[in-house]
């Protein structure tokens, strides 16, 4: 099994918090990345600045204090030391009690499907990618049949034994409880605030009844700018997660293998593509969501449907989707564009340029960076803005001018073109990571560009950190661009572009 979150975009008003904001209430979203390996964002209604401030600061403590006792990647946590201590010399505590008993409950609720030594399965396959090899079937059995068995036994509040020695993780579950203790520490601590929301990763717990809007990706097509599937609203206190195989697989002599095993089998799965679950707590809509996609569809319903409180979204890999009763109704649906072979899908003609943003190198918390992809002419005009990733509300719109050369270029095709881009197509920053941009051929008014020189430019600006700026000259004919790569900077790496010519109208009629 693997826990991957990618499919949530909470749909967040992009303030930046800062001291000089008045006191009087309004709303504040704060971001940090690298909270838990991910990016983090609480988002605070209707409060001063100094208490959303006091909240903030209060959150980022709770979580260092419980990823000291959860983490798996550092071998002073306490999870890792009551593994490696003898059985019994180390009694847990009730965090980490908690989060053991729980996943104890999904594990027998969910028939074996929910395993916290499921990595063990993991391991076996991501030897077997690593030598090309199939997975050796004696290696397979021996580990499921011991995982048919309890790792642990609860003997007291604080007492537990472990039945075998398979490493456990707590990766299903801690995130999720983490959210869900740093969310009751604060409400516990700021009575007067009654609805703040703190997203970790894709993994959301919610406090209050305002409603809050969030749109579902698809699975399918995960370029930057492509259409969600759907947005749902919830106007409730509850917790949303999501599991999925869409991005990650094994592949073994040519073939591809989804990366989340069955713990039950110790085969990956292959039925559901994504699943997304709102539940009364994030441990739990954690725990489920990998369930989900490691059951089959008509069992993961059944689950849900027996469960108060508790809804899904499952994707299937043949572009189904499945929904549980109760699950909200997703307003402007499209259906989901499933391909069973990547050859069969029809090329995407126009400008692809891939990038991706680096973290930081001090390996610490930083300001995600303001970024600007656009096309000049021969003349350096700027004929299209593909990306545009910046603060729209105060006190963002005092930087935007550090992206000096977008910036510059876009205040006279301001007054040319009498459009403001900041207000159309720009969009929130984004955090470390892979992602893409694409020109489909037209200008910034939708209509085609004729063939000729442009010049790509990727800038980047960032608080307390360097501006940087990629330009280069491509010519545009009819003829097909096969990737190029181009020098990466501090901010960008693994940046290249690849055109695929119109097979019809203007640009190639003029060929």
């Amino acid at each position: 099994m693997n826990y991957c979150n990618a499919l949530i975009c909470i749909v967040f008003v992009p303030l930046l918090f800062a001291g000089s904001l008045l006191a009087e209430n309004q709303d504040f979203v704060m971001r940090h990345e690298q909270v838990l390996g991910t990016s983090l964002e609480l988002r605070v209604k209707e409060t001063s600045a100094a208490t959303a401030s006091s909240m903030e600061e209060m959150a980022l403590s709770e979580i260092d204090r419980l990823v000291k006792i959860f983490s798996r990647h550092d071998t002073t946590s306490e999870l890792m030391r009551w593994q490696q201590a003898p059985n019994g010399a180390l009694r847990p505590s009730s965090e980490l009690i908690a989060v053991l008993q729980r996943a104890e409950h999904w594990r027998l609720q969910t028939g074996g499907a929910f395993d916290v030594r499921a990595a063990a399965l993991m391991d076996l396959w991501n030897e077997a990618e690593k030598d090309q090899r199939s997975v050796s079937d004696l290696d397979r059995r021996s580990v499921v049949q011991r995982l048919a068995q309890s790792p642990y036994e609860l003997l007291s509040p604080r007492e537990v034994r472990r039945q075998e020695s398979l490493p456990i993780t707590l990766d299903a579950l801690a995130k999720g409880y983490i959210l869900d203790a740093v969310c009751e520490k604060l409400g516990a601590n700021f009575r007067d605030v009654h609805d703040f929301s703190l997203m970790i990763g894709g993994d959301l717990r919610k406090i209050g009844k305002l409603p809050l809007p969030i749109s579902i990706t698809d699975p399918t097509n995960s370029a930057e700018g492509a259409l969600p599937l759907g947005t749902i609203s919830v106007d409730r206190p509850m917790a949303l997660a999501t599991s999925g195989n869409y991005r990650r697989y094994y592949e073994i002599s040519g073939r591809q293998f989804s990366h989340i095993v069955d713990p039950r089998t110790g085969f990956p799965t292959g039925e559901v593509q994504s699943a997304t679950v709102i539940a009364p707590s994030a441990m739990d809509a954690d725990a489920l969501a990998t369930s989900l996609s490691v059951l089959a569809p008509h069992e993961g319903l059944a689950l849900v449907e027996s469960l108060a409180d508790t809804s899904c979204l499952l994707i299937l890999t043949d572009g189904r989707q499945v929904a549980s009763r109760a699950w909200p109704k997703l307003e402007n649906a499209r259906p989901v564009k499933f391909v069973a072979n990547e050859a069969e899908e029809e090329a995407r003609t126009g400008l692809t340029v891939k990038f991706t943003l680096n973290r930081a190198q001090n390996g610490g918390p930083y300001r995600r960076p303001y970024v600007a992809i656009w096309l000049e002419d021969a003349d350096g005009y700027p004929v299209k803005t593909a990306l545009l990733w910046m603060l729209t509300d105060q006190p963002g719109p005092k930087w935007h001018r550090d992206l000096t050369r977008w910036y510059r270029n876009d205040r006279t095709r301001k007054e040319l073109e009498k459009t403001d881009l900041i207000g159309t197509i720009s969009g929130a920053t984004r955090g470390p990571g892979a992602y893409e941009a694409h020109f489909d051929g037209t200008d910034n008014a939708g209509k085609p560009l004729p063939n000729g020189k442009y010049f790509l430019c990727l800038e980047s600006a960032r608080e307390h950190g360097k501006y940087q700026i990629i330009r280069t000259e491509i010519e545009l004919q009819g003829e097909a661009i096969a990737q190029q790569e181009l020098k990466e900077s501090t901010e960008m790496s693994k940046v290249s572009y690849e055109y695929v010519p119109p097979a019809s109208g203007p640009a190639a009629e003029e060929k």
